[in-house]
């Protein structure tokens, strides 16, 4: 008889960033897919981090995630979370149309001027306030509509998106599962292949940096304010 062999699956470590727009989601789909629970209450986001682990085919997937604040406060310091990500989500709330219109404008400039070469998806969050009477209501009186997903869909297309996901961490859990299992396919290159771009796809085998801690990330911006505040003018 053949000695049966136990194969332990393969361990591989990602580092995903999400960005955004304040209020667009981010903090929600963490915490479902982290904490198993949804934010009753809002509370503004500085820097955060989160682990998940995913059983991936013949992979085990260690997740390190990476939750920012949309704040233009924090647009001096936020490029440090983007060193050595495996992909960035770029996420806006599809009741808030504006939202959709800075991820083309605003942050995915910002992803291209720090972290290139690295897979972006672009990601629809509240899902379930597009057909959210009251959200309709004050969106019908502005002339808007919430975005549809013909239309993230062609925005993701127009950005090089590697992939246009929605979710609602209010009403799905499946939905968020769903996007972390979508994300770390393509960092395991079992999606369709990344726009090229100069530098090549980073490696997964590389060791994950050190988050910095709230109080550093915020002495940096006190430093940065403060010394402008000193500039002779």
């Amino acid at each position: 008889m053949k000695e049966r062999r136990n194969t332990q699956p393969a361990v591989v470590r990602c580092k995903l960033v999400l960005v955004g727009e304040v209020q667009c989601g981010k903090t929600a789909m963490l915490q479902v897919l982290a904490k198993d629970c949804y934010p009753e209450t809002y509370v503004p986001t500085v820097f955060e981090n989160y682990t998940a682990c995913l059983e991936l085919e013949d992979h085990r997937v260690e997740l390190s995630l990476w939750d920012t604040s949309g704040s233009p406060y924090y647009d001096n310091v936020r490029p440090l979370c983007y060193s050595d990500s495996d992909a960035v989500l770029l996420c806006f709330d599809i009741s808030r149309p504006e939202t959709l219109d800075s991820a083309a404008k605003k942050w995915k400039t910002e992803i291209l001027d720090y972290c290139p070469s690295t897979r972006m998806l672009l990601i629809g969050c509240k899902t379930d306030l597009r057909t959210d009477f009251s959200t309709l209501m004050e969106l019908s009186n502005q002339k808007q509509t919430p975005i549809s997903h013909e239309q993230g869909s062609a925005v993701a297309k127009q950005l090089g998106a590697e992939a246009y996901l929605e979710c609602s961490a209010f009403t799905s859990e499946k939905s968020v599962h769903s996007i972390f299992r979508t994300t770390s396919l393509a960092c395991l290159n079992k999606l369709n292949p990344p726009v090229k771009s100069k530098s090549p796809t980073r490696s997964l085998s590389k060791r994950l940096l050190h988050l910095p801690s709230k109080s550093e990330l915020i002495s940096s911006t006190f430093k940065k304010e403060r010394a402008k505040s000193c500039s002779v003018m």
